[in-house]
């Protein structure tokens, strides 16, 4: 090359890594501020279209509308009649639905603007108000380690936003949030930006006359302003709200004040909801407490998780104003020993609490004693829940006469979070066998449960005739309870819920099929030798072994058809455990709950079952329905449709896939063509109509005592013979019998 070409080459600067550094993060900025700009182009023509989709639909409805009345117009008579009232009826059903709103007719209130999910990248990440902390956060480290707000956040965000300005029930407003996966977080964070949809919540308050039920979950709410100056004195002018719940919504102290005095002067409320709030200030807490003392209607007070300022003082002022509730809620991780001593006093003496729950409290050696004792004396508590208290089973649950004789009166019995060994499961087993359990649902989830504990447990149930719900969830349980499970299931015919998620243990496959190759005989293929089949599981072997047993038909319609077992919520490795949980779930009868289980088996599971001469024994009166239910699949023709999950596509065979491959199918896992369906249900057809060896009685007579005419009392005929006519005789009367039937009344003939 000449120098000419390299001079260029050689006077190019070269830049240093920080440079080009800054050049690529400035290019970057760019890209997302495009990204911005065209999502927010998108949003608004997706926004453009939905309102013209709206407004079209509503012009077609009102034409439909106008057609119908001009219909009904044109009739007469009955049927004018019929159709006017057909009309009223649709016209109440559709007012029953818009009464459920509040009207927004006349209301000249200015919509506040919803941010979007990417628009709450720009937003003051300091803003924030939570009790997550930095949970709601996460480090971008592909940015050069920058902070930012977590994407599900920001969908969290805009779907409260939109439920804050959404329209509001005449009769029920809840705004509650539930959160699962990650982040684990426990509310909703509060930032500046979301005022002016709070704002807008609060002022929707101001209208409502039939308010019953308010109720607000996992939100941190605005500053203490908000709840005081905009929301409890629009609830304090409606005379009909019976219910009022702020659980785990950060109240401050001066919201938590200008609640109490709201709870002092209302004379309305049934049932108060503070759970998860901390009243830091005694003068409040004692003020509560003379509330819900003079308070002429309340019946249900939950106070769990909620720290009370004053300690046993004030423990036991708030216990002994609500001595006449039917429920009460109470306890906190802050209790000390004389509060919960307080506790078993209360619960030793006289009142009409039915239903009692101590949650958060630890409980010592003592206290265990105290409230045994106090157990024994109570005569009215009939729900007990014991929830978080360090106890090791049995605890106040000991095996004596007496503890259980006062103990047959109790319908539901939570221990969850506690500690339950060995010994503690033999307790409860006896209390569980002895004829005055009169236990309805029993929980027991994460108590450090073992399979030793649950084979001894377990047992128990096959002689109790009560229970209908246990929970033993978040448990230490292996694959070596499977056969105490399956032996209770198929011995239990009371059990209607049966929860096991939560056991990491329980595996639905042991061990995945391994297929080996080789060299075999000289040719490399499939070498069975070193391959090994697929090992079922704890799980697969309970859905198999008690629930859905596919060896025969009759191992299926022996299998338990009442109980739901929960153990994954998914279907994994051809188990269908969750589709066979839905089945004994259905409000159905047993034949209903049967035939699903017959369909999936002989479609997807086990389709050697299908054998035509299996059904050789079925009566002639069975055979439409077997002949019904050989084309029927679940996810097919709207059969299944209770079952099936909910992203279950349609898979009618007059509507064609969008794929040439077929529909995915989240049953089966596999995609699946509607017309190789068909094809499968018609040749069953032809196997079993063909191999039927009582065919031909389908197409005989039926059943019946035929009429037998006897030969003495037959008559014969005596008609005279007729005479030969020649050719050009006269017409007689006999003549008339040639002429159709049609043609004698005009006299002609055909």
């Amino acid at each position: 090359m000449n120098d000419a070409t390299q001079q260029p080459e050689e006077e190019a600067p070269r830049r240093s890594s920080r440079e080009r550094k800054q050049v690529i993060s400035v290019y970057m900025e760019a890209e997302r501020a495009a990204v911005a700009s065209e999502g927010k182009k998108k949003q608004a023509a997706i926004h453009s279209r939905n309102v013209r989709s709206t407004r079209s639909r509503k012009r077609k409805q009102e034409e439909e509308a106008e057609s119908d009345n001009d219909d009904i117009d044109n009739e007469e008579g009955d049927d004018y009649a019929a159709s006017d009232d057909e009309d009223l009826e649709s016209d109440t059903g559709s007012s029953d639905e818009e009464d459920d709103f509040i009207d927004s007719e006349g209301d000249n209130r200015v919509r506040p603007g919803v941010r979007l999910q990417h628009e709450w990248a720009s937003v003051d990440l300091s803003s924030f108000q939570t009790v997550d902390g930095d949970k709601i956060f996460y480090t971008n480290y592909w940015h050069g380690g920058r902070v930012t707000l977590h994407w599900k956040v920001k969908g969290v965000l805009t779907k409260v936003q939109r439920a804050l300005v959404s329209k509001q029930r005449k009769r029920t407003i809840t705004l509650e949030r539930v959160f699962s996966g990650r982040p684990t977080l426990s509310q909703v964070p509060y930032h500046t930006e979301m005022l002016p949809c709070y704002e807008y919540f609060a002022q929707g308050i101001q209208s409502h006359t039939s308010l019953e039920t308010f109720k607000i979950v996992n939100h941190h709410l605005p500053p203490e302003s908000w709840l005081g100056n905009s929301v409890l004195p629009s609830l304090g002018n409606i005379s009909t709200l019976n219910a009022l719940e702020l659980s785990n919504c950060s109240l401050s102290a001066a919201a938590l004040s200008s609640l109490v005095e709201f709870v002092a002067n209302n004379t309305t409320l049934s049932t108060l909801n503070l759970s998860h709030s901390n009243i830091e200030s005694e003068d409040t807490a004692k003020a509560l407490a003379k509330a819900l003392k003079k308070h002429p209607v309340i019946c249900n007070v939950n106070l769990a998780y909620c720290s009370l300022a004053g300690g046993s003082t004030v423990v036991d002022k708030i216990l002994s104003a609500c001595k006449n509730c039917d429920s009460l809620e109470i306890g906190h991780e802050d209790f000390d020993k004389e509060s919960v001593a307080m506790v078993a006093k209360f619960i030793g003496k006289k009142n009409s609490v039915t239903s009692f729950s101590l949650t958060g409290a630890p409980v010592d050696n003592d206290n265990k004693k105290l409230l045994s004792d106090a157990l024994v004396k109570n005569k009215t508590i009939e729900s007990l829940c014991m929830h978080s208290n360090q106890l090791q089973l049995p605890g106040i649950i000991r095996n004596t006469k007496k503890i259980t004789k006062s103990l047959s009166r109790l319908t539901s019995l939570d221990l969850s979070r506690n500690s339950l060994p060995l010994a503690g499961t033999k307790v409860m087993a006896s209390f569980l066998e002895s004829e005055d359990c009169k236990l309805i649902t029993l929980i027991m989830s994460n108590n450090h449960l073992t399979s030793k504990g649950t084979n001894v447990l377990l047992p128990a149930l096959k002689k109790n005739t009560t229970l209908q719900q246990l929970d033993l969830s978040r448990n230490w349980l292996n694959d070596k309870c499977c056969p105490a499970v399956i032996d209770m299931l198929r011995n239990n015919s009371t059990l209607l819920r049966f929860d096991l998620t939560g056991n990491k243990s329980l595996k639905t496959v042991q061990q995945r099929a391994r297929r080996r190759w080789g060299y075999v005989d000289g040719q490399f293929r499939f070498d069975e030798s070193r391959s090994s089949p697929q090992v079922d599981g704890g799980r697969a072997k309970i859905v198999k072994g008690a629930l859905f047993d596919t060896a025969s038909l009759d191992s299926i319609a022996a299998s338990n058809h009442t109980c739901a077992v929960s153990m994954t919520g998914f279907n994994h490795n051809d188990s269908f455990e969750e589709t066979i949980r839905k089945i004994n779930a259905l409000d159905a009868s047993e034949s209903v709950k049967i035939r699903y289980k017959l369909v999936l088996a002989l479609n997807h599971v086990n389709t050697d079952l299908y054998n035509p001469r299996s059904f050789d024994s079925i009566p002639l009166e069975l055979m439409p329905l077997l002949l019904e239910m050989l084309q029927q699949g679940i996810g097919y023709n709207g059969f299944g449709k209770d079952i099936a999950p909910k992203t279950m596509p349609n898979l009618d065979a007059s509507k064609k896939s969008s794929y040439s491959y077929g529909t995915w199918n989240p049953l089966t896992r596999k995609r699946e063509k509607a017309s190789s369906k068909d094809e499968e249900s018609l040749s069953r057809l032809y196997e079993v109509i063909t191999s039927w060896q009582s065919l031909p009685q389908l197409f005989s007579r039926g059943p019946g005592v035929m009429k037998v005419v006897s030969q003495a009392k037959t008559k014969k005929s005596t008609s005279k013979p007729r005479k030969r006519r020649k050719f050009g005789d006269e017409s007689d009367d006999e003549d008339e019998a040639w002429i159709p039937k049609g043609a004698r009344k005009t006299g002609q003939r055909k």
